[in-house]
């Protein structure tokens, strides 16, 4: 069953699953770059696979491993460890709640509306409670309360699908790895100049004499890798670095108390300059893709497969129902740094210094067009840093919810102006 054809509106969903859903009265504000992109097009489309980020979390390892890293008291957080927060799971709803509205899933009949058959199928990452706990909440804001629960395998299990070296479905190459990571780039010589500012920010904030004096922390310090499980870890200097710089931005969108209090200190313009080096020990940890391609290939697949519209075998056996037009999976940070490889996609906010910030969403469209091809388009939905703190709606205006759109370097038509399924799909690297 197709959807009806907008050829303004290149994000309007509407019209799901045929006669069951209707469409509200539109008023989506499309980027320009889509509505000239599409002025022309009789596309009709199809089918939405979006990848989540899992809401605002404490720190995943306890406070006082933190403290002694950095001699550094921390404020107090309400949940444990790596636990999603009562604020976390308000903002996530928020996203939940702008995702339905702006790809319109929406019963025509209200009071029958939980009887009918669901558009939206949402999958988690099992390996923790705050993914199958987003899951949840996803899956209640995109049916409007009729689903409460979303789909995964057993709690603590590891999904091959959100990490395939976890669930030890395949593995890495060592020696591919330490090639690219090891030795670490030193930041007065190779480091980009933005990471170089935040490194020294960080050293200014907590330990301005430490590198000089051969105490901890240092951030600027060499942390050799470890290998633990079959996957390459770092724990001091840059990595330290990038653990900060993550935990802070934490706890201001919480609304937490800053742990650091310095003299005419503004916490955002300190945020924007200490995250370029978690934004970096990321992209080297997670993107390269020695080591993206292997833990994320099973998911890029499982994409490419939901893109073309066939049907999909999950990890526990079953298959993924052909009537869900719109397909959510709730993972991590990871999850999205690891499709930013494979599928060939980079951006950057400018008013969220994380690009993979809580809570962020990106997007995976099929467009049919009356030929028959399917045309794949890309965007990615965020939520600034004042929306996630203060808890704030998101707006379908730029800076405010509206998506953002990506073009593929995997794409090889002139400019990545058209990116047609059959291309992506023999350019996507496999492992």
């Amino acid at each position: 069953m197709n959807f009806p054809c907008f050829r303004s509106s290149p994000f309007l969903f509407a019209g799901l699953l045929g006669t069951t859903f209707s469409l509200f009265p539109p008023a989506i504000i499309i980027p320009e770059a889509f509505a000239a992109q599409t002025d022309a097009s009789d596309a009709t489309l199809e089918r939405v696979v979006l990848v989540s980020r899992h809401g605002i979390r404490s720190p995943t390892k306890p406070l006082d491993k933190l403290e002694k890293k950095t001699r550094h008291t921390w404020t107090p957080w309400p949940v444990p460890p790596g636990e999603m927060t009562a604020h976390g799971q308000f903002d996530l709803g928020l996203m939940g709640q702008f995702l339905k509205s702006y790809y319109h899933i929406a019963s025509r009949d209200s009071s029958a509306r939980c009887l009918l058959e669901q558009p939206a199928f949402i999958w988690a990452d099992s390996a923790s409670s705050r993914t199958q706990h987003s899951g949840d909440i996803l899956a209640a804001a995109l049916s409007d309360g009729c689903q409460t629960q979303a789909r995964s395998m057993p709690a603590k299990t590891h999904d091959p699908l959100f990490n395939a070296l976890a669930a030890q479905k395949t593995a890495l190459d060592t020696n591919d790895v330490e090639k690219v990571l090891d030795p670490e780039p030193t930041p007065d010589t190779q480091l980009p100049p933005p990471v170089q500012s935040g490194i020294a920010t960080l050293q200014a904030l907590f330990a301005p004499n430490a590198c000089t004096t051969g105490t901890s922390p240092c951030f600027s310090k060499h942390a050799p890798l470890s290998w633990k499980k079959g996957t390459p870890h770092a724990e001091n200097g840059m990595a330290l670095g990038s653990t900060v710089s993550e935990a802070l931005l934490l706890e201001y969108a919480q609304g937490l108390p800053s742990s650091i209090t310095t003299a005419n200190a503004d916490a955002v313009q300190t945020l924007n300059s200490v995250l370029p080096v978690h934004n970096y020990q990321s992209a080297r940890m997670r993107r390269t893709p020695a080591i993206a391609i292997p833990r994320g290939g099973k998911l890029a697949q499982a994409i490419l497969t939901l893109l073309n519209e066939q049907p999909l075998p999950l990890p526990d056996g079953s298959v993924l129902p052909a009537q869900a037009r719109v397909v959510m999976f709730a993972g991590h940070d990871t999850t999205l740094d690891m499709l930013t490889t494979l599928f060939g996609l980079d951006w950057t906010f400018t008013d969220q210094p994380d690009p993979t910030a809580p809570d962020t969403t990106l997007a995976f469209e099929t467009w049919k067009h009356p030929d028959g091809r399917k045309e794949i388009r890309f965007a990615v939905f965020h939520q600034s840093l004042a929306q996630l703190r203060d808890g704030l709606k998101l707006d379908n205006v730029a800076g405010q919810g509206a998506p953002m759109p990506l073009t593929s370097t995997l794409c090889n038509q002139p400019d990545n102006e058209t990116c047609w399924l059959e291309n992506l799909s023999q350019n996507v690297p496999q492992h």
